[in-house]
Protein backbone atom coordinates (compact mmCIF):
# COMPACT_ATOMS: atom_id res chain seq x y z
CA UNK A 1 0.00 0.00 0.00
CA UNK A 2 3.06 2.56 0.92
CA UNK A 3 4.64 1.91 -2.27
CA UNK A 4 1.37 2.35 -4.16
CA UNK A 5 0.81 6.06 -2.79
CA UNK A 6 4.53 6.44 -3.16
CA UNK A 7 4.16 5.97 -6.57
CA UNK A 8 0.50 8.06 -6.84
CA UNK A 9 2.82 10.95 -5.48
CA UNK A 10 5.31 10.56 -7.51
CA UNK A 11 3.49 10.76 -10.62
CA UNK A 12 1.20 13.81 -9.22
CA UNK A 13 4.38 15.39 -10.38
CA UNK A 14 3.40 14.92 -13.81
CA UNK A 15 -0.59 14.83 -13.44
CA UNK A 16 -0.94 15.12 -17.53
CA UNK A 17 0.95 12.06 -17.74
CA UNK A 18 -0.72 8.95 -18.45
CA UNK A 19 1.30 7.27 -15.58
CA UNK A 20 -0.79 9.20 -12.65
CA UNK A 21 -3.96 8.05 -14.18
CA UNK A 22 -2.96 4.71 -13.67
CA UNK A 23 -1.27 4.75 -10.01
CA UNK A 24 -4.87 6.42 -9.22
CA UNK A 25 -6.54 3.12 -11.27
CA UNK A 26 -4.31 0.76 -9.72
CA UNK A 27 -4.92 2.02 -6.09
CA UNK A 28 -8.93 1.65 -6.89
CA UNK A 29 -8.54 -1.56 -7.70
CA UNK A 30 -6.62 -2.50 -4.44
CA UNK A 31 -9.48 -0.68 -2.21
CA UNK A 32 -12.29 -2.62 -4.19
CA UNK A 33 -10.52 -5.56 -3.47
CA UNK A 34 -10.03 -5.47 0.48
CA UNK A 35 -13.47 -4.25 0.00
CA UNK A 36 -14.89 -7.26 -1.59
CA UNK A 37 -12.53 -9.14 1.05
CA UNK A 38 -14.52 -8.14 3.57
CA UNK A 39 -17.71 -8.42 2.35
CA UNK A 40 -17.98 -4.88 1.58
CA UNK A 41 -18.06 -4.47 -2.50
CA UNK A 42 -21.85 -4.23 -2.46
CA UNK A 43 -22.04 -1.61 0.01
CA UNK A 44 -19.20 0.23 -1.97
CA UNK A 45 -20.72 -0.20 -5.29
CA UNK A 46 -24.25 1.26 -3.57
CA UNK A 47 -22.71 4.37 -1.81
CA UNK A 48 -20.97 5.66 -5.04
CA UNK A 49 -24.54 4.93 -6.41
CA UNK A 50 -26.05 7.71 -3.66
CA UNK A 51 -23.41 10.05 -4.33
CA UNK A 52 -24.47 10.34 -7.90
CA UNK A 53 -27.78 10.18 -7.07
CA UNK A 54 -27.65 13.53 -5.57
CA UNK A 55 -31.00 13.07 -3.84
CA UNK A 56 -30.71 15.72 -1.32
CA UNK A 57 -29.52 18.47 -3.68
CA UNK A 58 -32.55 17.96 -6.11
CA UNK A 59 -34.89 17.38 -3.38
CA UNK A 60 -33.45 21.01 -2.47
CA UNK A 61 -33.94 22.55 -5.93
CA UNK A 62 -37.93 21.09 -5.82
CA UNK A 63 -38.76 22.65 -2.33
CA UNK A 64 -37.65 25.92 -4.02
CA UNK A 65 -39.56 25.12 -6.74
CA UNK A 66 -42.49 23.97 -4.68
CA UNK A 67 -42.58 26.95 -2.67
CA UNK A 68 -42.44 29.50 -5.22
CA UNK A 69 -45.39 27.70 -7.09
CA UNK A 70 -47.40 28.00 -3.70
CA UNK A 71 -46.73 31.36 -3.24
CA UNK A 72 -48.51 32.33 -6.63
CA UNK A 73 -51.20 30.21 -5.25
CA UNK A 74 -51.34 32.51 -2.13
CA UNK A 75 -51.88 35.07 -4.77
CA UNK A 76 -54.14 33.39 -7.14
CA UNK A 77 -56.45 31.33 -4.63
CA UNK A 78 -59.56 31.58 -6.51
CA UNK A 79 -61.24 29.60 -9.58
CA UNK A 80 -59.66 27.12 -11.62
CA UNK A 81 -56.51 28.60 -12.18
CA UNK A 82 -56.02 28.84 -8.08
CA UNK A 83 -56.88 24.74 -8.17
CA UNK A 84 -54.51 24.17 -11.22
CA UNK A 85 -51.42 26.09 -8.95
CA UNK A 86 -52.25 24.24 -5.75
CA UNK A 87 -51.93 21.17 -8.31
CA UNK A 88 -48.91 21.74 -9.16
CA UNK A 89 -47.47 23.32 -6.45
CA UNK A 90 -48.73 19.63 -4.35
CA UNK A 91 -46.90 17.33 -7.57
CA UNK A 92 -43.67 19.26 -7.06
CA UNK A 93 -43.63 19.20 -3.25
CA UNK A 94 -44.62 15.49 -3.31
CA UNK A 95 -41.43 14.75 -5.68
CA UNK A 96 -38.85 16.56 -3.59
CA UNK A 97 -40.68 14.58 -0.60
CA UNK A 98 -39.68 11.51 -2.88
CA UNK A 99 -36.24 12.50 -3.14
CA UNK A 100 -35.49 12.98 0.56
CA UNK A 101 -37.24 9.55 2.11
CA UNK A 102 -34.86 7.72 -1.10
CA UNK A 103 -31.78 9.26 0.33
CA UNK A 104 -32.81 8.33 3.39
CA UNK A 105 -33.76 4.44 2.35
CA UNK A 106 -30.58 4.51 0.89
CA UNK A 107 -28.14 5.62 3.37
CA UNK A 108 -30.39 2.63 5.24
CA UNK A 109 -29.15 0.17 3.07
CA UNK A 110 -25.67 1.22 2.63
CA UNK A 111 -25.32 1.62 6.37
CA UNK A 112 -27.69 -1.18 7.53
CA UNK A 113 -28.57 0.98 10.04
CA UNK A 114 -31.59 3.36 10.57
CA UNK A 115 -30.71 6.78 9.46
CA UNK A 116 -30.27 8.77 12.34
CA UNK A 117 -26.45 7.69 14.35
CA UNK A 118 -25.01 10.78 13.64
CA UNK A 119 -25.53 14.72 13.27
CA UNK A 120 -26.14 14.77 10.11
CA UNK A 121 -28.18 12.10 10.10
CA UNK A 122 -30.64 13.70 12.25
CA UNK A 123 -30.53 16.58 9.75
CA UNK A 124 -32.30 15.06 6.94
CA UNK A 125 -34.34 13.08 8.80
CA UNK A 126 -36.02 15.50 10.75
CA UNK A 127 -36.62 17.52 7.18
CA UNK A 128 -38.19 14.12 6.05
CA UNK A 129 -40.30 14.41 8.75
CA UNK A 130 -41.37 17.50 8.70
CA UNK A 131 -42.53 17.58 5.14
CA UNK A 132 -44.29 14.23 5.62
CA UNK A 133 -46.09 16.01 8.73
CA UNK A 134 -46.83 18.77 7.39
CA UNK A 135 -48.01 17.03 4.36
CA UNK A 136 -50.78 15.06 5.84
CA UNK A 137 -51.59 18.03 7.65
CA UNK A 138 -52.62 19.86 4.65
CA UNK A 139 -54.42 17.22 3.51
CA UNK A 140 -56.45 17.06 6.70
CA UNK A 141 -56.95 20.85 7.17
CA UNK A 142 -57.30 22.09 2.92
CA UNK A 143 -55.55 25.65 4.17
CA UNK A 144 -53.31 25.93 1.61
CA UNK A 145 -51.22 27.02 3.95
CA UNK A 146 -49.41 24.34 5.50
CA UNK A 147 -48.17 22.87 2.23
CA UNK A 148 -46.33 26.24 1.47
CA UNK A 149 -44.43 26.03 4.78
CA UNK A 150 -43.92 22.14 4.58
CA UNK A 151 -42.00 23.28 1.41
CA UNK A 152 -40.03 26.42 2.66
CA UNK A 153 -38.98 23.76 5.86
CA UNK A 154 -37.63 21.34 3.17
CA UNK A 155 -35.74 24.71 1.66
CA UNK A 156 -34.24 24.88 5.27
CA UNK A 157 -33.84 21.70 6.46
CA UNK A 158 -31.71 20.30 3.08
CA UNK A 159 -29.64 23.82 2.86
CA UNK A 160 -28.44 23.23 6.44
CA UNK A 161 -27.30 20.04 5.47
CA UNK A 162 -25.54 20.98 2.72
CA UNK A 163 -23.84 23.59 4.60
CA UNK A 164 -23.02 21.32 7.60
CA UNK A 165 -21.57 18.73 5.30
CA UNK A 166 -19.17 20.62 3.84
CA UNK A 167 -18.47 22.82 6.78
CA UNK A 168 -17.62 19.24 8.49
CA UNK A 169 -15.71 17.93 5.72
CA UNK A 170 -15.49 14.26 6.75
CA UNK A 171 -17.63 11.08 6.03
CA UNK A 172 -21.22 10.99 7.18
CA UNK A 173 -21.46 7.95 6.80
CA UNK A 174 -18.76 6.94 9.55
CA UNK A 175 -18.61 3.26 11.18
CA UNK A 176 -21.14 3.56 14.59
CA UNK A 177 -19.24 3.62 18.13
CA UNK A 178 -19.60 0.54 19.74
CA UNK A 179 -21.75 2.21 22.33
CA UNK A 180 -24.32 3.38 19.79
CA UNK A 181 -24.15 -0.05 17.44
CA UNK A 182 -27.74 -1.50 18.04
CA UNK A 183 -29.85 -1.40 15.67
CA UNK A 184 -32.76 -2.13 17.87
CA UNK A 185 -32.34 1.20 20.37
CA UNK A 186 -31.38 2.98 17.38
CA UNK A 187 -34.63 2.21 15.59
CA UNK A 188 -36.72 2.93 19.09
CA UNK A 189 -34.81 5.64 21.52
CA UNK A 190 -33.20 7.21 19.08
CA UNK A 191 -35.93 7.54 16.02
CA UNK A 192 -38.64 8.44 18.87
CA UNK A 193 -36.22 11.42 19.87
CA UNK A 194 -35.44 12.52 16.84
CA UNK A 195 -38.76 13.02 15.71
CA UNK A 196 -39.60 15.04 19.18
CA UNK A 197 -37.15 17.40 18.16
CA UNK A 198 -38.83 17.49 14.51
CA UNK A 199 -42.08 18.04 15.94
CA UNK A 200 -40.88 20.73 18.46
CA UNK A 201 -38.95 22.65 15.38
CA UNK A 202 -42.21 22.48 13.24
CA UNK A 203 -44.38 24.17 16.08
CA UNK A 204 -41.44 26.05 16.52
CA UNK A 205 -41.58 27.62 13.29
CA UNK A 206 -45.07 27.61 12.62
CA UNK A 207 -45.24 29.83 15.70
CA UNK A 208 -42.77 32.28 13.81
CA UNK A 209 -44.83 32.46 10.80
CA UNK A 210 -47.81 33.11 12.82
CA UNK A 211 -46.14 36.17 15.23
CA UNK A 212 -44.70 37.78 11.89
CA UNK A 213 -47.82 37.46 10.20
CA UNK A 214 -49.95 38.95 13.03
CA UNK A 215 -47.74 41.82 14.01
CA UNK A 216 -47.59 42.89 10.40
CA UNK A 217 -51.26 43.17 10.23
CA UNK A 218 -51.93 41.20 7.31
CA UNK A 219 -54.33 38.18 9.06
CA UNK A 220 -55.48 41.55 11.85
CA UNK A 221 -58.74 40.62 10.56
CA UNK A 222 -58.95 36.36 9.98
CA UNK A 223 -59.86 35.00 13.17
CA UNK A 224 -60.28 31.24 11.04
CA UNK A 225 -56.71 31.49 10.71
CA UNK A 226 -55.89 32.83 14.24
CA UNK A 227 -57.83 29.52 15.87
CA UNK A 228 -56.23 27.19 13.02
CA UNK A 229 -52.58 27.89 13.55
CA UNK A 230 -53.32 28.03 17.70
CA UNK A 231 -54.95 24.16 17.43
CA UNK A 232 -51.98 22.86 15.10
CA UNK A 233 -49.27 24.37 17.31
CA UNK A 234 -50.93 23.08 20.10
CA UNK A 235 -51.46 19.69 18.48
CA UNK A 236 -48.14 19.71 17.46
CA UNK A 237 -46.62 20.08 20.87
CA UNK A 238 -48.88 17.26 21.95
CA UNK A 239 -47.26 15.02 19.33
CA UNK A 240 -43.74 16.60 20.00
CA UNK A 241 -43.95 15.92 24.32
CA UNK A 242 -45.40 11.82 23.24
CA UNK A 243 -42.38 11.18 20.96
CA UNK A 244 -39.78 12.92 23.48
CA UNK A 245 -41.36 11.15 26.67
CA UNK A 246 -41.46 8.06 25.28
CA UNK A 247 -38.01 8.47 23.68
CA UNK A 248 -36.59 9.60 26.93
CA UNK A 249 -37.81 6.57 28.58
CA UNK A 250 -36.17 4.15 26.48
CA UNK A 251 -32.94 6.09 26.34
CA UNK A 252 -33.42 5.55 30.43
CA UNK A 253 -33.68 1.77 29.61
CA UNK A 254 -31.05 1.45 27.06
CA UNK A 255 -28.60 3.82 29.46
CA UNK A 256 -28.98 1.23 32.15
CA UNK A 257 -28.36 -1.66 29.81
CA UNK A 258 -25.55 0.16 28.58
CA UNK A 259 -24.20 2.34 31.53
CA UNK A 260 -26.03 0.56 34.14
CA UNK A 261 -27.86 3.38 35.50
CA UNK A 262 -30.90 4.78 34.25
CA UNK A 263 -30.76 8.35 34.57
CA UNK A 264 -27.33 9.83 35.06
CA UNK A 265 -28.20 13.97 34.89
CA UNK A 266 -25.85 13.45 31.51
CA UNK A 267 -26.24 16.96 29.72
CA UNK A 268 -28.32 14.94 26.58
CA UNK A 269 -30.70 13.73 29.04
CA UNK A 270 -30.86 16.65 30.49
CA UNK A 271 -31.78 18.24 27.26
CA UNK A 272 -34.81 15.74 26.50
CA UNK A 273 -35.52 15.92 29.46
CA UNK A 274 -36.29 20.07 28.96
CA UNK A 275 -38.12 19.60 26.13
CA UNK A 276 -40.35 16.99 28.11
CA UNK A 277 -40.99 19.81 30.56
CA UNK A 278 -41.30 22.67 28.34
CA UNK A 279 -44.26 21.06 26.37
CA UNK A 280 -46.07 20.23 30.07
CA UNK A 281 -45.95 23.39 31.14
CA UNK A 282 -47.31 25.13 27.52
CA UNK A 283 -49.96 22.34 27.60
CA UNK A 284 -51.29 22.47 31.30
CA UNK A 285 -50.98 26.71 31.22
CA UNK A 286 -53.11 26.34 27.42
CA UNK A 287 -55.51 23.77 29.78
CA UNK A 288 -55.70 25.61 33.05
CA UNK A 289 -56.31 29.23 30.82
CA UNK A 290 -53.18 31.14 32.43
CA UNK A 291 -51.76 30.91 28.56
CA UNK A 292 -53.65 32.82 25.61
CA UNK A 293 -53.40 32.41 21.91
CA UNK A 294 -50.20 34.65 21.34
CA UNK A 295 -48.75 32.79 24.55
CA UNK A 296 -48.77 29.89 23.33
CA UNK A 297 -46.96 30.75 20.03
CA UNK A 298 -44.25 33.29 22.41
CA UNK A 299 -43.40 29.65 24.56
CA UNK A 300 -43.49 27.38 20.93
CA UNK A 301 -40.82 29.37 19.91
CA UNK A 302 -38.78 29.86 22.91
CA UNK A 303 -39.59 26.08 22.94
CA UNK A 304 -37.62 25.72 19.54
CA UNK A 305 -34.59 26.87 21.31
CA UNK A 306 -34.82 24.22 23.81
CA UNK A 307 -35.00 21.63 21.26
CA UNK A 308 -32.24 23.28 19.60
CA UNK A 309 -30.19 23.29 22.98
CA UNK A 310 -31.06 19.46 23.38
CA UNK A 311 -30.30 18.46 19.72
CA UNK A 312 -26.74 20.90 19.11
CA UNK A 313 -26.28 22.74 22.04
CA UNK A 314 -25.28 19.53 24.55
CA UNK A 315 -22.80 18.44 21.65
CA UNK A 316 -20.58 21.29 21.91
CA UNK A 317 -20.00 20.78 25.99
CA UNK A 318 -17.97 17.67 25.20
CA UNK A 319 -18.63 16.12 28.51
CA UNK A 320 -20.68 13.18 29.98
CA UNK A 321 -21.16 10.08 28.29
CA UNK A 322 -22.85 11.49 25.15
CA UNK A 323 -19.77 13.16 23.95
CA UNK A 324 -19.21 10.71 21.36
CA UNK A 325 -21.48 13.48 19.46
CA UNK A 326 -18.64 16.20 20.16
CA UNK A 327 -18.70 18.67 17.28
CA UNK A 328 -14.84 19.45 16.41
CA UNK A 329 -15.84 22.53 13.95
CA UNK A 330 -18.88 24.00 16.07
CA UNK A 331 -19.02 27.22 13.98
CA UNK A 332 -22.08 26.55 11.64
CA UNK A 333 -23.58 25.00 14.87
CA UNK A 334 -22.93 27.90 16.53
CA UNK A 335 -24.61 30.18 13.68
CA UNK A 336 -27.42 28.24 13.48
CA UNK A 337 -28.15 27.74 17.57
CA UNK A 338 -28.01 31.92 18.17
CA UNK A 339 -29.83 31.98 15.16
CA UNK A 340 -32.28 30.22 15.79
CA UNK A 341 -32.44 31.91 19.47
Amino acid sequence: DFKKLEAISKASERPNDGEFLAALKEWQTSLADRAADRAEGDSVASEVSYYRRDYFSKGLVYFILAFLVSAVGWIIRDGKAGKIIAWIASMIYGVATVYVLGGLIHRYIITGRPPVSNLYDTIPFITAGAVVILAIAELLTRRKVLLSLGAALGVIGLFFAASFEVGDAKDNMDPLRAVLDSNYWLATHVVSITIGYCGGLIACFLSLVYVHLALSGVIKDQKSFHRFMTRTVYGITCFTLLFSLVGTILGGIWANDSWGRFWGWDPKENGALLIVLWCLIILHSRLAGWMTGWGLHIMSILGGSVVVFSWWGVNMLEVGLHSYGFIEGASTVYYFYFVTL
